[in-house]
């Protein structure tokens, strides 16, 4: 994961521009949610129900969002941040998302066990780097494990 992290950092940074400004949300009672990373876009301007966010401080961890019908998508995000508009429009927007449905319970356990071994080892900027491996694995296996 962080290896696909770093390669997306290496490449030419892009500026753009958005296309079309903001939709003005109609009924203040709605709440329209944009969930989306780089690459993926999991909500564009959907009313839903609710969202709820694991933390404030940009940690891994879980979103789930309740749909107006009621059903309920749970998204593992690495890191991201979280705006909420005098529109009553909200913005996810997440470093790296995964469907928790889809984690690869052994490959995150497997990542823990070598993220803990490298934490010892090398400079101190690999332990961090280390570190940082472990606590995503460590948030990845509560996801899939339903501990969040």
């Amino acid at each position: 994961m962080l290896a696909r992290t770093v390669s997306r950092l290496s490449g030419v940074a892009r500026r753009g521009y958005a296309a079309a400004a903001a939709v003005k949300n109609a009924n203040p009672e709605e709440l329209r949610l944009t969930f989306a990373s780089p690459d993926t876009a999991i909500f564009s301007n959907a009313v839903v129900k609710q969202v709820d966010v694991p933390t404030l401080a940009g940690m891994p961890g879980v979103v789930q969002v309740t749909t107006n019908e009621g059903t309920v998508q749970r998204v593992f995000v690495s890191s991201g941040t979280l705006s909420v508009n005098i529109d009553g429009s909200v913005q996810v927007l997440a470093e790296e998302l995964l469907k928790v449905e889809d984690i690869d319970e052994a490959a995150a356990r497997a990542e823990l066990d070598a993220a803990q071994r490298a934490s010892s080892e090398g400079s101190e900027v690999a332990r961090a780097e280390a570190q940082i491996r472990a606590e995503v694995a460590e948030a990845l296996l509560k996801a899939a494990t339903n501990q969040q």
